[in-house]
């Protein structure tokens, strides 16, 4: 199967790495534990800080869905990045 993960800090904590690190253990804990097969994470477009969380770990961008969510009074692009198990236990 597949899972989805998000992580969300507190601004007073962005740039110290948290997300990065609890990124990485929610991805072994799908994998270890939970047996999935493929792990996904949504990030809205302006987010740039998120998207490199991402990239950072080996999640590869798959799609963007254009206006896909409504944040803050307009509509705003999302962005999929997915990692396979097996692409995960090699990087």
């Amino acid at each position: 199967g597949e899972g989805e993960l998000g992580v969300f800090l507190a601004p007073a904590h962005w740039g110290r790495g948290y997300a990065t690190d609890a990124a990485r253990a929610l991805t072994d804990y799908a994998f270890d534990e939970l047996g999935k097969h493929r792990v996904v994470a949504r990030v809205f477009d302006y987010n740039e800080a998120s998207k490199r969380v991402w990239e950072k770990l080996g999640f590869r961008h798959e799609a963007t869905f254009v206006e896909a969510a409504f944040r803050d009074g307009e509509y705003v692009d999302t962005h999929l990045y997915a990692v396979l198990e097996q692409e995960w236990r090699d990087s």
